[in-house]
């Protein structure tokens, strides 16, 4: 069973200055790792309640996309998940197997919009309780592109089993997905609740954050 929605992460051109971005956000570092065999620094870093991954790759590569490219979910099952995603018709990326940080298993598939959906069975935990003492009071949604709606919805709600709390948004878990018709990249941009009122802004890698006044 599909039960959390457990990151939204991407590839960062200069881990510390992305770093640094986030820092002034108030997001702070729990979890690091570097993977030698691939070479890549992972770390996920929590903003108010929610999980963002930075991947970094020591190695240059002149083709690499930078950016938050995929939204990761929680499953106790990941075998049986995959094979129903699949089964349904959604598009293979990669199949069940041991991730290269040694922590568990993943997969990767696509949703109906072309987002990257990254399939996540392990026991360690990442999340601390939520970081609310500054203005940012909550991820309150990770922005993804959807100009079929309605396959999305599908997607999301149905198969995914996320609930339906308006009728563009998704949770499960913590934190939620809000489906962007008009969307410009897959991972459109990151909904941030604070007590501030600071201006909308840009990560590092062109990242998109829209501030929203706190419940």
């Amino acid at each position: 069973m599909i039960y959390e929605l457990n990151h939204v992460g991407g590839r960062v051109r200069d881990l510390d200055a992305s770093l640094s971005f986030y820092d002034a956000l108030g997001a702070e570092v729990v979890d690091r790792l570097f993977m030698a065999g691939s070479r890549v620094n992972r770390v996920h870093i929590q903003l108010a309640t929610g999980l963002v991954e930075l991947l970094h790759h020591e190695e240059p590569d002149p083709q690499a996309t930078y950016g938050l490219n995929h939204v990761g979910f929680m499953t106790d099952d990941l075998d049986s998940d995959y094979a129903r995603l699949i089964a349904l018709g959604y598009a293979e990326i990669s199949t069940p197997r041991v991730a290269g940080s040694g922590q568990g298993r993943l997969a990767f598939l696509s949703d109906p919009n072309g987002v990257r959906v990254e399939l996540l069975q392990r026991s360690e935990e990442f999340r601390v309780p939520p970081l609310t003492s500054g203005s940012l009071q909550g991820l309150s949604y990770v922005a993804l592109a959807a100009p079929d709606l309605d396959a999305a919805a599908e997607f999301y709600g149905t198969h995914l089993g996320m609930e339906r709390v308006a009728d563009d948004t998704f949770r499960l878990g913590a934190d939620a997905v809000k489906l962007v018709p008009s969307g410009t990249t897959t991972i459109d941009h990151l909904g941030l609740a604070t007590t501030s009122s600071d201006a909308n802004t840009e990560d590092p890698d062109g990242n998109r954050f829209v501030f929203l006044p706190a419940a």
